[in-house]
């Protein structure tokens, strides 16, 4: 059985990273129609959605291109045009790599090193949805103007060195407990 370590603050930073981005990320929930239309591009049929990258039942909506990138919006949004039905354990092993790069891969989970057999066939599945859902990333900093855009941004830095301050803090009253702990009933 695996024992809990302690957990770190800092160890939640791409936790608020992400509230940063998704806070300001359109989500465009598309038509019946819409969707219907980019499962057919994709070759699937819509009484049984399954996961474009393995064939597996489809649980969630994966962005084909990532909203984040080093720590900032990479410029895509949440719509149909950059979203393909995936299955958790895929979504959750491409994260926000690309895809090509991804798919074709040996990391963890991805398709390539689970031996899916029709790969090829994926992978052309998914060009011909890139080329129907033609999506250029929007430079956001220049719809929202600079002043605001990096305003913003700074409120997240400012927030990360406040996290580990508060790291360094904890660290200490913890070993100021541990060092109660120990005087009290012996080692820890």
């Amino acid at each position: 059985m695996k024992f809990r370590r302690t957990l770190k603050i800092t160890s939640r930073t791409s936790s608020v990273t992400n509230g940063f981005v998704q806070a300001i990320i359109p989500c465009v929930e598309p038509s019946p129609d819409e969707t219907l239309e980019a499962l057919a591009v994709l070759g699937i049929a819509p009484g049984s959605v399954t996961c474009v990258y393995c064939g597996s039942m489809a649980t969630d909506w994966d962005h084909l291109r990532p909203l984040v990138r080093g720590k900032r919006p990479t410029g895509y949004s949440t719509n149909i045009r950059n979203l393909v039905p995936a299955c958790g354990p895929c979504n959750q092993s491409k994260s926000g790599q690309d895809w090509r790069t991804w798919i074709s891969g040996y990391a963890k989970g991805s398709p390539r090193k689970r031996g899916v057999s029709d790969l090829s066939a994926r992978i052309a599945a998914l060009e011909a949805f890139e080329l129907w859902s033609v999506h250029e990333p929007l430079n956001m900093r220049d719809i929202v103007g600079a002043e605001k855009w990096d305003a913003y941004w700074s409120r997240l830095e400012a927030i990360e060195r406040q996290m580990r301050e508060a790291q360094r803090e904890a660290e200490v009253i913890r070993d100021r407990i541990v060092a109660a702990l120990q005087a009290d009933d012996g080692p820890v």
